[in-house]
């Protein structure tokens, strides 16, 4: 699969998302939710600005807040830098603040949807690049790489380190994993990838530099935050900060467990949240998927969604579990296997298809889909 035709798929799904989108904004005038954001701007957002894209847009426009004072208060220092910058520099052109970042997760998921064309052909061959794009790009959750959020930012930079990598490009490795540092805490994950991807070209050397540029970037923000607010974990404090009770990472994996439990035995399962549900399923699906990885010897992709897996159970909630996984590409590559069978491939397919219409125009009615 060439990039260029890699370039017109991704394109044709990004009109198609769009147009969704914008039928949907016209339909079912007071269904949904109301956010709770600040007067007049979801009048001027787009309609693939929804929920933590309001923060996104705040951030960008007036930087970071006052750090939070009390339990419950949500502040914007939960989220990374990098993306809301992208915005703010092309929002300078005169553009309304979420169309840049529309703008930014567009170009971004076009240059990963090249990447992606050409990993998955050196690595599965070129018959696995057509279905896996398609995968990728048909997963309900994906529309989230069409909205104003980090998600499709971080794939094209994990993509630009692995590749650049795997080419002898190490300094533009470094950078990208440096950068994919600073997009969101999921960067993180890339740094077992890129170790071992390094020691499996055998270049000890480069492994190291590229393997912990990631670290370097999160570092940077960690920094910024201590000389700022004297809090180098600001971010993890605020983000646990959301929930009404004090929690920490380290309760996160036995919050989730007690949630599992306590639906299963009292049959809340479907009735609380079918969302969470779903999210469930697709972070078994994800760990199913890197231990085929592992199977296949392909440690340093396993590593690499494993960890993608294993980083939602400290957040305490499986709510986002299928945004977390979108950057974690040798998934999909895996997933994209399925078209040696046609008959089952295919309704999978278009029933993927039909179920991210659907989670477009809940997104866009401010209902939650992840």
């Amino acid at each position: 699969m060439t990039a260029r035709r890699a370039l017109a798929v991704a394109g044709l799904w990004l009109a198609g998302i769009w147009i969704v989108a914008l039928a949907s904004a016209r339909l079912a005038p007071g269904f949904g939710n109301e956010p709770d954001w600040p007067a007049g701007m979801l009048e001027r957002v787009t309609p693939l600005a929804r929920w933590d894209s309001g923060w996104y847009v705040g951030l960008s426009e007036r930087g970071y807040d006052e750090p939070p004072r009390r339990q419950g208060q949500q502040t914007n220092h939960a989220f990374f830098p990098l993306y809301p910058l992208l915005m703010r520099l092309l929002s300078k052109t005169g553009l309304e603040t979420s169309l840049a970042g529309n703008l930014v997760s567009a170009a971004s998921l076009l240059g990963a949807a090249a990447l992606f064309a050409r990993w998955v052909t050196r690595r599965f061959g070129a018959e696995r690049a057509a279905p896996a794009l398609a995968v990728l790009l048909l997963f309900p959750p994906s529309l989230f790489f069409a909205a104003v959020y980090t998600e499709a930012l971080l794939l094209f930079l994990a993509l630009l380190a692995v590749v650049a990598l795997e080419e002898d490009r190490p300094w533009l490795a470094a950078l990208a994993g440096l950068l994919a540092g600073l997009t969101r805490v999921s960067g993180l994950c890339l740094v077992p990838f890129l170790l071992l991807a390094g020691l499996r070209l055998k270049k000890p050397l480069p492994a190291a530099l590229v393997g912990l540029s990631p670290l370097a970037g999160f570092s940077l923000f960690c920094l910024h935050f201590q000389l700022r607010y004297g809090d180098p974990l600001l971010f993890v404090n605020a983000q646990h900060n959301w929930s009404d009770k004090p929690k920490s990472a380290l309760e996160g994996p036995f919050i989730i467990v007690r949630q599992v439990v306590d639906d299963l035995t009292t049959g809340h399962v479907f009735r609380r949240n079918p969302t969470t549900l779903v999210e469930g399923l697709l972070l078994v699906l994800f760990a199913f998927l890197a231990w085929r990885l592992l199977r296949a010897r392909l440690l340093p992709e396993a590593a690499y969604v494993a960890a993608s897996v294993a980083i939602v159970l400290l957040t305490g909630t499986l709510e986002s579990g299928g945004r977390y996984v979108l950057p974690a590409f040798p998934g999909f590559a895996v997933l994209g296997g399925l078209a040696a069978r046609p008959a089952l491939f295919r309704p999978l397919l278009v029933g993927s298809a039909v179920v991210q219409a659907g989670y477009v125009f809940l997104f866009v009615h401010s209902v939650w889909v992840g």
